[in-house]
């Protein structure tokens, strides 16, 4: 930015550096119209790079050039723009400047100070005299690490000029002029490979109408016809000829297109060999029959030399021919036989294993060879001893009985079904062989188990949630009336007692919190944490899990970050990504954990359905060993894991992303094998929420505040509604009370709910939720505040409003005296002022 001197311009400090941000911000803006000019670069990379220009000089330039370098290596002018009265001595034609100012790949910035030009270059000080500039930069543009051209602008007298602020910029617009010009160059080059790869598959397909042809002649000789005809086709050749000597001295020949008679023997002779040859113009292969007295040969006359995906297609139809031919003599069914059979065997989706009495393999299957690790070569067919056992036992009892016979076989972590058949002998004087038929169970037997363990899960969640229901709401009446003795007792050893009922309740709530964690039965409490503040506070936490040998390194945006998450999922979340890294590198690496703000690639935004504004973003990366492609895809099935067993669960990932889907939030995994795996977890920001924290069992009632209003209460346990009914009325507020939802809507609907200042519902009802009692109450009364309390929803469906309090049971009087005042002082404050009311 270029220093003013406030006194000698008559402009004030604060003058000053108000124009110093509004310098920033139009470059901010320019930044951003070249980034969307050059979208469109794909489809019209001129007219887009041209705009580019323009825009650079109406904003900070009075004239702006790209240069660009063909490929014959010279230079030239893409886009030549100045502005009308731009006070420089411009040319009509512009001659490229930029290899001899700036001829490397670092960016250029000249002033035309009188008398102080030493530092400038020959090229730039000619170049600006000839301009008469003020200024002149010269930025290269890079692609893929190479110069690809250059971005000249240059200044003239009636403006400042350019200062490093600008270079920095232009640095930027050449920058993506570069990661432009690299796009287009990819997409023309994946262009021309998909224009040479589309020649390929008409090729091929010619090829296989070629060989339907070939099936479909009837006679020899209309086999040879069909063969010429095709040769010509395939590759556009100017003729061709086959002939077929026979071992009775008759010859079947046919011709086609432009045949060159004083070649044709020659080329035929030459092909006897068994091998293919050529001469100028023609080139010749031999049909290979199984008769050692008779001689084929295809010749066909080309234009030119083949190319390299020519020439296997023509040699792929000339092997097709002695088939056709051969078929139509007469072996068609035989042939036709033996190819669907080798198809069926090696396309079977079983392992087909053949056994001689001796018990050793004599063929095996394609689906065989991969399961068992095996090549085509014979030698390489040596089962493992485990294997090996089963296996000849299966023969033994087939060929002992004549019936099939099951077994299952486990080695090197499969499981494997074996069933043997009796093969009987084609030929006289053949023994019996058997065939073991073998199906892979491992994945079968896994997903047995995965179901096995989530029906096990689910079954625990309810019995769980059903438990920590009735067991909270008795916690909470030996908490609460625990809490309201306290009060009215002075004896030291009494309120001991009561301290210790105190303590052993919190312990059983703890548990019962720990019984619905394990299942997943959470429940949204609307807590906003700083998740900057609140990953660095795991600092201690994270070094104990990562141990000495990771290096692990936490970074924090120093800018509150606010997401609606508890504190508790948050060091799920972060604690169980750095011991999947830390596992994946076997204890001895480096982890990054970072929180920042950032805004999603538009790619991404696309592929997840992300918002396109800043999100809040939680990196954790590790340099370990990286997952291959595989094991990506399947990193995020529960109960999926490469560990060994017992020593991990599959369900580390999984449970991660679901805590954030149900915050609104993404996760998206990139792993390369040797170099690491990047998980990001994109989080929506909460930015008209305040920073709160979860609720404190600690909280107490100040002694003599009283409140005053009407509420409803609903809860159909009569000790809890109590309880809760007391400790509202002890501050001041009247309270009606109800054991269900149809008596709440009774009394409140449908035109009492004006009387009641705030709803204090269970989740749980009879009947109808709270949930949907509120959600038919604000129907009514969209300003209606009200407080959940509940230990437990029993369903995925979260309170419909997260403004809303949740007072988690088991809780203590004053926790819910706290609550409900604060609700019924915001519903007031909110109607005088008329504030939106709170959710969708």
């Amino acid at each position: 930015m270029t220093d003013v001197n406030p006194g000698r311009i008559g402009m004030t400090s604060t003058e000053v550096a108000l124009l110093g941000e509004r310098e920033a911000l139009a470059r901010l803006e320019l930044l951003a119209t070249v980034s969307g000019l050059l979208e469109s670069a794909l489809d019209d990379y001129d007219e887009a790079i041209d705009s580019v220009a323009e825009a650079c000089v109406a904003d900070f330039a009075d004239m702006c050039v790209i240069e660009s370098i063909g490929v014959d290596g010279r230079v030239s002018v893409v886009s030549y723009r100045a502005a009308r009265q731009h006070d420089l001595e411009l040319p009509t034609i512009w001659s490229p400047v930029g290899r001899q100012v700036a001829p490397d790949r670092r960016p250029v910035l000249s002033f035309r100070r009188p008398g102080n030009d030493s530092h400038q270059s020959l090229a730039a000080r000619q170049t600006m005299e000839r301009l008469d500039a003020q200024s002149l930069m010269v930025v290269p543009v890079t692609a893929g690490g190479v110069i690809v051209g250059w971005l000249v602008a240059a200044a003239g007298g009636h403006r400042r000029g350019f200062r490093p602020s600008a270079l920095r910029v232009a640095t930027e617009i050449a920058g993506r002029i570069g990661l432009t010009v690299h796009s287009v160059l990819l997409r023309r080059e994946m262009q021309g490979a998909s224009r040479e790869q589309a020649r390929t598959v008409r090729r091929l397909r010619r090829l296989a109408a070629a060989a339907t042809n070939l099936a479909g002649a009837a006679t020899p000789q209309a086999v040879l016809e069909t063969a010429c005809q095709e040769a010509c086709a395939i590759h556009e050749a100017r003729g061709a000829a086959a002939r077929w000597a026979k071992a009775d001295g008759t010859a079947v020949a046919a011709e086609a297109g432009v045949v060159d008679l004083s070649v044709l023997e020659r080329a035929f002779e030459a092909v006897t060999s068994g091998r293919v040859d050529r001469g100028p113009g023609w080139i010749a292969y031999p049909l290979p029959n199984t008769d050692p007295w008779q001689h084929a040969g295809l010749v066909v006359f080309v234009a030119g030399d083949l190319t390299g995906d020519e020439e296997p297609v023509l040699s792929s139809l000339a092997s097709l021919i002695p088939v056709a031919f051969e078929r139509a003599l007469g072996t068609e069914t035989a042939v036709k036989h033996e190819v669907r059979l080798r198809a069926v065997l090696d396309t079977s989706p079983v392992a087909l294993i053949e056994l001689g009495t001796d018990g050793a393999i004599t063929s095996v299957n394609k689906r065989g060879q991969d399961l068992l690790g095996w090549t085509a070569d014979p030698t390489t067919w040596l089962p493992p001893e485990a294997l090996r056992r089963v296996m000849g036992d299966v023969a033994h009892r087939v060929l002992e009985s004549g019936d099939m016979v099951t077994r299952t076989a486990t080695y090197e972590g499969l499981e494997v079904s074996l069933s043997g058949a009796r093969l009987p002998p084609v030929y006289a004087g053949e023994t019996d062989t058997v065939l073991v038929a073998g199906v892979d169970l491992t994945e079968i037997r896994r997903a047995e188990r995965a179901l096995i363990q989530a029906q096990r899960l689910d079954a625990m969640g309810q019995v769980a949630g059903r438990v920590a229901h009735d067991f909270n709401n008795l916690l909470t009446l030996i908490i609460g009336y625990a809490s309201i003795l306290r009060r009215g007792i002075s004896d030291e050893r009494q309120l001991d007692m009561i301290a210790n009922i105190e303590a052993a309740s919190k312990r059983a709530a703890t548990l019962t919190q720990q019984m619905l964690d394990m299942t997943r039965q959470r429940v949204d409490t609307g807590v906003v944490i700083d998740l900057g503040s609140a990953v660095s506070g795991l600092d201690a936490v994270l070094a104990r899990v990562a141990g000495p040998k990771v290096e692990l390194q936490i970074r924090a945006s120093r800018n509150v970050i606010k997401v609606r998450l508890d504190p508790s999922e948050m060091e799920q979340i972060v604690v169980n990504l750095v011991i999947n890294a830390c596992d994946a590198m076997n204890s001895e690496g480096r982890i990054d954990v970072s929180v920042q703000v950032a805004a999603p690639p538009p790619d991404e935004v696309r592929r997840h359905s992300l918002p396109s504004g800043p999100l809040a973003l939680l990196t954790v990366r590790d340099d370990g060993p990286g997952m291959p492609a595989d094991v990506l895809a399947r990193c995020m099935e529960p109960f999926f894991t490469t560990k060994e067993r017992g020593h991990g669960t599959g369900l580390g990932l999984p449970t991660v992303y679901g805590l954030v889907q149900e915050r609104g939030g993404q996760m998206i995994i990139d792993s390369e094998v040797g170099v690491g795996t990047t998980i990001r977890i994109w989080l929506p920001l909460e930015r008209d929420a305040i920073v709160t924290a979860a609720s404190d069992d600690t909280e107490t009632w100040p002694a003599g505040r009283r409140v005053s209003g009407r509420v409803a209460l609903i809860e159909d346990e009569a000790d809890l509604k109590e309880m809760a009914v007391d400790a509202l009325r002890s501050i001041g507020l009247e309270v009606v009370s109800f054991s269900s939802a149809e008596e709440a809507k009774v009394d409140l609907l449908p035109d009492a709910l004006a009387g009641f200042d705030a709803v204090v519902t269970d989740v749980i009802l009879p009947h109808q939720s709270g949930i949907e009692l509120v959600a038919e109450l604000r129907r009514q009364d969209r300003w209606l505040p009200v407080v959940f309390m509940t230990g437990y929803t029993g369903a995925r469906d979260n309170p419909p409003d997260q403004g809303d309090p949740v007072v988690l049971k088991p809780y203590t009087p004053d926790q819910l005296r706290v609550r409900v005042a604060e609700v019924v002082s915001l519903g007031r404050i909110r109607a005088r002022n008329g504030s939106p009311p709170p959710g969708p």
